[in-house]
């Protein structure tokens, strides 16, 4: 293993950030990785650097390089794989062995592995513009916590971070897409839906499927948009207007006066003294946020304008908030500054409102950024707390990922609409009970901030 020269930030097995040296494992280590967590690995004789592995009577063969840093003048939590000059001829090969081609990048931190496949596809034919494959740390932070990370970013890019527990469950994805495929339109081309895909059923929202003829050739999704009525963009800057004029100042008075350092044992204290639904809930962080923004709208009677209307049936709208005189709905988000990306809600739900290219059709997010210290780093007292408070046993369950305090920083207040939706990220975070990955969201990227903001303030 050779040690990088330059101290860029890294993922403990934790989930910690921290500053420290990339590790790069050399090709007889990369090989032994692989084995240990991978089914029935062996070299492909026509290439000692292709690895071959079966998974369920399926083939796969597997170029695998290092996830370092990007290099300067790059910000210090993007890292990439390079891409070498010979991958069309590993996937011709990989493909004449009747074997499914996967780039794949290995993340070394210590203890610490991460696999991330970088779907070949979307840079087979890049690769005459693009030397490397790019991934964030906090992607690679969100597989360690979580198990799974996936995301379609704006450049149509599937990136998909896995622990190496969850290598089973990447396998059975990966196969079990390409044998069910059911191509559908959304904002990205090449994006795929299985066939369980459920359609939602919303009151008064049209969920717009057009057809999409395959033999033409992939445009960017904006290009095939139809133009917008001049009369419908008058309606939409009417409710527009009506949100900044109306709606905004509320939410901006509310931050103004809140606190701004938060505490959990606090926070947990007032939430269980008006036992609050949500009381308990280890990411304490939005749901008092959620808490305080409830009060706020209770003690200054302004349910007229921002009301809390979270539909969590089958087919219903999960989304925090409605404000009834643009008829529109919206969420309260708490964001660590930490994130390169704001996760959002239900990808099928969000899409089901934008997709009606009305007035009505956008979707508001106020987000809370705050700088975060880590319960660990105080002796745990806020999950000792947590836990005693609900005569739990053990003292350090969720003690890992627990909170101790927060600092708000800055305030965004976003529009997600038919017209920015190709800048939204496609994500898949976790695994469900059922052994699957959960069901997509949209991530809003740092760097495609800029396209949703109404309003900015910073605390």
């Amino acid at each position: 293993m050779k040690k990088g020269n330059v101290l860029v930030e890294q993922v403990t097995k934790e989930g910690y950030l921290i500053d420290a040296y990339d590790e790069s494992l050399s090709p007889s280590e990369i090989y032994d990785r692989i084995s240990r967590y991978f089914p029935k690995i062996h070299k492909a004789s026509q290439d000692q650097r292709i690895i071959l592995g079966e998974h369920k009577g399926h083939k796969f063969a597997i170029r695998c390089k290092n996830v370092t840093y990007l290099g300067n003048p790059h910000p210090h939590f993007k890292k990439r794989i390079q891409i070498s000059d010979d991958l069309y001829d590993f996937y011709r090969i990989a493909l004449s062995l009747n074997a499914e081609p996967i780039l794949m990048g290995i993340y070394s931190c210590g203890n610490n592995t991460i696999f991330v496949d970088f779907k070949i596809d979307t840079y087979i034919d890049k690769k005459a513009h693009n030397s490397s494959a790019h991934i964030y740390v906090s992607d690679l932070a969100a597989a360690t916590e979580d198990g799974y990370f996936q995301k379609i970013d704006y450049f149509g890019n599937t990136v998909t971070a896995i622990r190496p527990d969850i290598v089973n469950v990447y396998l059975d994805e990966l196969f079990e897409v390409e044998e069910e495929q059911v191509v559908v339109e959304t904002p990205k081309p090449e994006v795929i839906e299985t066939k369980s895909t459920v359609e939602l059923k919303a009151p008064s929202v049209d969920y717009i499927k057009p057809e999409i003829d395959s033999k033409k050739p992939v445009i960017p999704f904006m290009e095939q948009a139809p133009k917008p009525d001049k009369r419908l963009e008058e309606r939409m800057l009417t409710y527009a207007e009506a949100f900044r004029s109306k709606i905004v100042p509320k939410i901006k008075d509310f931050f103004e006066d809140e606190e701004k350092e938060w505490h959990g044992i606090e926070c947990y204290k007032k939430m269980i003294a008006t036992n609050y639904r949500n009381k308990y809930q280890p990411e304490w962080v939005g749901f008092f946020l959620e808490y305080e923004f409830e009060k706020y709208l209770t003690d200054n009677k302004l349910h007229y304008l921002i009301t809390y209307a979270q539909d969590k049936k089958d087919g219903g709208i999960d989304l925090d908030l409605f404000f009834p005189t643009i008829e529109s709905y919206g969420d309260l988000k708490a964001h660590s500054e930490e994130s390169r990306g704001i996760q959002g809600n239900d990808w099928d739900t969000i899409f089901g409102i934008i997709n009606g290219q009305d007035e009505k059709s956008h979707v508001y997010y106020i987000v809370c950024e705050h700088s975060t210290e880590k319960d660990s780093l105080h002796d745990y007292e806020v999950t000792k707390f947590w836990n005693t408070a609900q005569h739990k046993p053990n003292l350090m369950s969720y003690s890992s990922r627990m909170k101790n305090n927060v600092r708000l920083k800055r305030v965004y207040i976003l529009d997600i609409n038919f017209a920015n939706r190709e800048f939204l990220t496609k994500f898949k975070q976790g695994i469900n009970s059922n052994g699957k990955p959960r069901a997509p969201k949209i991530m809003i990227e740092q760097d495609n901030l800029q396209h949703f903001i109404v309003e900015e303030m910073t605390l």
